[in-house]
């Protein structure tokens, strides 16, 4: 009776044990010593090139190998997907630059993220005229194979003219800086640093066809250098860039004769009571005769003028209006070239400021 039993266990055992091999050999593709041969498929595919004067993006994807899955599959883990480890897929895929004989790895990503697909990108460095790029695919057990296409990148981006030009001296501080390139830019990609003593300059950055420009956010300081830097990341619409960064230098204009001091509201003040008056302070005796709704004046975003009330005290001008400053708003405050000192000097340049009411 015991000896019936114990050949009921064996018998069930065995069973077990038979079903969980057919189990593993058909759905690992094979044992675990000898994994099948690879399918006969592609290695390594590209999805997308973006070609710039320097580098060639590449985007592709790979196969993930067999002996991979051998090595990774145990028991259920042969049959559901998302049971895989997100690392590394098994295949390694390279390139060469056969025209300049650069080297390297692409990045292989592989995971949920990817939806179980091994997907691969490359940057690779390239020359002018025709590249031959080799992208090669093999895995640890030798299988796998290679596959070669041409790259022709764009003519680099040139810099045709500044504004300022480098070098210059005397620099007005309401100055736009630009730079014409020698083909349409792409929005999408543009980057203008322009740098002084205290570090980045806050401003807005525009796009118009070839020329792009950067309009400082408040006025330079005086007898100032400043450093202008286009990088390589911008690109024309053709895929063109810069071959490196391209810099430049102008320093401002000293003091003048007759210029601003100080305002009040200082430029870039907020929470300004709405009951302010608006003045500015010179550093000389202001001509009363130069001080009109013309040559001095405070508006919102939308150009309402809201100053009325003029008043001119020695070096000291200050402006009111019929009504208070609107709650919460944006006022820019001009001061024009038409205004002088008693003298006869007027100023070099429009001062501009803007600040910001409170509630």
């Amino acid at each position: 009776m015991q000896l019936l039993c114990m050949l009921r266990h064996i018998s069930r055992y065995s069973i077990i044990l038979v079903t969980l091999t057919t189990m593993l050999i058909y759905g690992c593709g094979g044992s675990g010593s000898s994994p099948p041969p690879a399918p006969n498929i592609e290695w390594a595919q590209v999805t997308s090139i973006s070609t710039s004067t320097t580098t060639a993006s590449l985007q592709g994807t790979s196969w993930v190998s067999n002996s991979y899955y051998a090595s990774h599959c145990i028991g259920l883990a042969c049959f559901i997907d998302t049971t895989r480890t997100n690392d590394y897929p098994g295949v390694d895929v390279t390139y060469v630059n056969l025209t300049t004989g650069v080297t390297g790895h692409a990045i292989s990503y592989y995971g949920p993220g990817t939806n179980w697909v091994h997907k691969w990108s490359a940057d690779v460095p390239v020359v002018g005229g025709s590249n031959t790029i080799q992208i090669s695919a093999y895995d640890p057990g030798g299988k796998g194979g290679t596959m070669t296409f041409e790259v022709i990148p764009p003519p680099p981006l040139t810099v045709l003219s500044t504004t300022p030009l480098s070098g210059a001296t005397g620099v007005l501080l309401n100055t736009t800086i630009a730079a014409q390139l020698s083909d349409t830019i792409h929005t999408g990609s543009y980057s203008f640093l322009v740098n002084g003593p205290t570090g980045a300059v806050a401003g807005t950055r525009t796009v118009n066809e070839s020329t792009v420009t950067f309009t400082p956010a408040s006025q330079l300081s005086y007898n100032t250098t400043y450093t202008v830097t286009i990088p390589t990341s911008l690109r024309s619409l053709s895929g063109s860039s810069l071959m490196s960064d391209y810099t430049w230098s102008f320093t401002t204009m000293a003091f003048p004769v007759f210029g601003v001091l100080t305002t009040y509201p200082s430029s870039g003040a907020t929470n300004v009571p709405t009951n302010q008056t608006v003045s500015a302070m010179f550093n000389g005796e202001i001509d009363p005769a130069s001080i009109a709704p013309s040559s001095f004046f405070v508006s919102d975003l939308s150009g309402v003028r809201w100053s009325y009330y003029y008043n001119v005290y020695g070096s000291t001008v200050s402006v009111n209006g019929y009504s208070p400053l609107q709650a919460n708003t944006t006022y820019t405050a001009t001061l024009t070239t038409a205004i002088r000192d008693k003298s006869g000097h007027s100023l070099p340049f429009d001062y501009v400021w803007t600040f910001k009411s409170g509630n």
